[in-house]
């Protein structure tokens, strides 16, 4: 067998070996999920990922520095509003915002609601509820309705956390609020539940996503390629769940109010903040801060991290600002893992900003020697972010308790308490009752999930499961996801053939869609950097840190051919991609070319916390790039670009004869580089994603995010970038998108046909 032979034969058997464990891991974490009532939601406590490389937490720290500024700038607008009409303005921008940052929402069509059973618990009943957000895209629901007399009463519109239960790990929390006299809709969100969009089909019920936020995350990446957010689905379903609600002859349609914790605390905030008809809205565990949220476990979620979000001018507190005056309560325990410091300085803010609508949202002076900064408490407690005394009445509550995320049994009843005041009139302004009557304690269940596993277990076993097989996409075949529902959008607002553009029009719609900051020629080495013999070498970034290297320098005398050749990892490591790409850097030498091959940032690269294998170890690095109008493919772009820019310098380099060698994820950025830099003589890609639009089509995306680049498709497609490169560029293999493209930086091809 000959050497690439071998070669391919190693790579097989580890990606054998990786996707074997992969799927050993799915089955024992569906053997171990499987009860017939959910406990609630309670996530473990995760502690801050920490960057495993220099490389990583250099870009960490330089994307964080960048989201800074744009929150610095942010804080001093908000600052100098000091009137309602300034406040009111300022609402109709930010809603103006959001909705063109998540995309424009789709057109009301005919729920089709059906109730497919019903069962009599203690004091309510559960009707299992299916309605259609768009047609054909079934939502599953459970609707609670209290025991008692039929006059129209108050709603909530109940979002769950990131639980693989959706809707049934809500059940103890909907029946504390239906037996307080609430009608209660509970959902699956998209991913969550019975509405699993990537499940896999030899174990029922279970994501190859592997969890919620990897359901998300993968479902995320295609609505981006055409300028739209997952959110955007998110935020219909919980609208058209609103249209559900106000339609019965059991709801007062003015008084719904919404409510959610974690994940569901973001869609709360989203639909709040979205929908004026949320009468009334309480987000638990979500509400923090970016300044203190990014350095601590960063962006989370595909759609809590929406792309040009911070860049565009917002942040934390604008989820609540927007919805002034209505009533809103932030819930937040002090040992969250989304920062209780961020949540209380953004109530603080948003708490001047209610008053200038609510004036008792100010409260008034208590008239102690309390400092305007109380300490964080250490038991439940009510607004803790003012010294004043702020009454029950005011429009904006702070509710905060002890432990981790999601440990809301102490506070529910204060919870339940804020949507009664504002929902319920007629109960009266006195003051809040607290603590929580034994009997709410016990339905909750204790911070750990346990306890009042009582209260459900007279439930037939399907009580909480609305469809006939406990999946949408097992009992529906012709259901549409995110998927399908994206194709036909994109069909509707793409034009059918990519148009033709100039060089000068190519060159500023790759800047404005990758973010790219550097130019041609802006960066000048030092003289050291350009004596720099053989070895390992050291360049750096636009970032700010280092990227790294091995240059290989001729003996002979002279000027010779430059080679810039991008590499996932250094050549030097023990592994196959790193020594085939060092088998190429050896030819490229011995062909007698200068030499320098090059990882671009994060350099050297690292491991993230994956959402999902599918995902890859970018996704979140991704996000956090694209809060702030950048992209991991810009960031790489610019770091090709200074890197020409020290070939071109070198004395011992012939300027005229530059070229670049890439595969995979790095020939895509090489390809954007490229098309900016005309000093590039010639290219070879191979293993390269052939159109953006073939990723569209892909049912399953496979290591995509470091391709993904937000709004793409309405500017330009990879064959555009190919076309304008035509005479200079040499390609391979390309891939389509249907094809995992996680494995696209491996140099399967010839080391010779490589060789420029």
């Amino acid at each position: 067998m000959s050497s690439q032979g071998v070669l391919a034969e190693m790579i097989h058997a580890i990606r054998f070996s990786i996707r074997a464990l992969l799927v050993s891991m799915l089955i024992a974490t569906a053997a171990s999920a499987q009860t017939p009532i959910p406990a609630p939601f309670v996530p473990a406590q995760r502690t801050p990922s920490k960057p495993a490389s220099p490389g990583r937490a250099q870009l960490v720290q330089y994307l964080d520095s960048v989201a800074a500024r744009y929150t610095a700038d942010r804080a001093a607008q908000v600052a100098a509003i000091h009137t309602r009409a300034q406040a009111e303005a300022r609402q109709a921008w930010v809603r103006s915002q959001m909705l063109s940052l998540l995309g424009s929402l789709p057109q009301r069509t005919p729920l089709n609601a059906r109730v497919l059973g019903e069962t009599q618990a203690d004091g309510f009943r559960i009707q299992k509820v299916l309605f259609e957000s768009q047609p054909g895209f079934p939502v599953t629901a459970l609707l609670y309705l209290p025991d008692g007399p039929a006059a129209p009463l108050p709603a909530i519109l109940l979002a769950p956390g990131h639980s693989p239960a959706g809707k049934a790990g809500d059940y103890r929390t909907a029946a504390v609020f239906a037996r307080s006299g609430f009608v209660v809709l509970s959902y699956d969100p998209i991913g969550q539940g019975e509405r699993l969009q990537y499940p896999n089909p030899a174990r029922p019920g279970v994501s190859l996503a592997t969890r919620p936020t990897g359901e998300h995350g993968e479902a995320s990446l295609q609505p981006m390629l055409i300028g739209d957010t997952f959110a955007r689905y998110l935020l219909w379903d919980a609208m058209r769940a609103i249209d559900y609600l106000a339609q019965l002859p059991q709801v007062d349609a003015h008084r719904i109010g919404a409510f959610g914790c974690s994940g569901g605390g973001a869609m709360t905030a989203l639909v709040g903040a979205l929908d004026p008809r949320v009468a009334a809205v309480a987000v638990a565990c979500y509400t923090t801060s970016f300044d203190t949220l990014l350095p601590a476990i960063g962006p989370q979620d595909g759609e809590q991290s929406n792309p040009r979000f911070i860049s565009s001018g917002l942040d934390f507190p604008d989820w609540i600002e927007v919805a002034a005056p209505r009533p809103y309560a932030v819930v937040a325990t002090y040992s969250d893992m989304f920062p209780f410091a961020g949540a209380r300085s953004t109530v603080i803010e948003a708490r001047r900003f209610y008053a200038l609508f609510d004036p008792a949202s100010a409260g008034v002076p208590n008239g102690s020697a309390i400092p305007s900064l109380p300490p964080t408490p250490s038991l439940p407690a009510l607004n803790a972010d003012t010294a004043n005394s702020v009454p029950p009445s005011a429009a904006l509550q702070f509710i905060t308790g002890p432990g981790g995320h999601g440990a809301l049994t102490p506070i529910l009843a204060d919870v339940v308490h804020f949507f009664e005041r504002h929902l319920k009139p007629a109960s009266g302004n006195g003051p809040l009752e607290a603590p929580p009557p034994a009997s709410m304690a016990a339905a909750v269940g204790g911070p750990d999930g346990s306890g009042a596993l009582a209260t459900s277990a007279s439930l037939p076993a399907d009580a909480l499961q609305v469809t006939a097989t406990g999946q949408v996409a097992t009992s529906y075949s012709r259901a549409e996801t995110v998927y399908t529902l994206n194709r036909k959008r994109a069909a509707a607002v793409l034009p059918t053939t990519t148009p033709a553009l100039t060089t000068e029009e190519l060159c500023a719609a790759i800047r404005q869609v990758t973010g790219m900051k550097s130019f041609p020629g802006a960066f000048h080495p030092t003289a050291e950097m350009l004596a720099a013999p053989s070895g390992s070498f050291v360049l750096p970034s636009v970032a700010g840190g280092d990227l790294h290297g091995d240059l290989f320098v001729p003996s002979t005398p002279g000027r010779h051919p430059a080679v810039l050749l991008l590499v996932p990892a250094s050549i030097q490591d023990n592994n196959p991609i790193a020594q085939a790409n060092k088998a190429r850097f050896q030819a490229l030498a011995a062909a007698g070319n200068l030499v320098l091959a090059l990882t671009p940032s994060p350099s050297p690269p690292a491991t993230d916390d994956m959402k999902s294998p599918l995902l890859g170890p970018f996704y979140l690095l991704s996000l956090r790039a694209a809060l702030v109008g950048r992209t991991l493919l810009g960031l790489r772009a610019d770091d090709v670009l200074r890197a020409i820019d020290f070939l071109a310098a070198r004395p011992d380099a012939d300027p005229r004869y530059i070229s670049a060698v890439a595969s995979g994820h790095l020939g895509l950025v090489l390809l954007h580089a490229a098309v900016l830099d005309a000093r590039l003589r010639h290219l070879s890609v191979d293993h390269v994603l052939s159109s953006y639009r073939s990723l569209l089509e892909a049912p399953l995306p496979i290591g995509a995010p470091e391709d993904i680049l937000p709004g793409v498709l309405r500017h330009y497609d990879i064959p555009n970038l190919a076309q304008a490169l035509a005479p200079r560029l040499a390609q391979s293999s390309p891939l389509s998108g249907s094809e995992d493209l996680s494995e696209s930086s491996t140099p399967l091809k010839s080391l010779t046909s490589a060789t420029p």
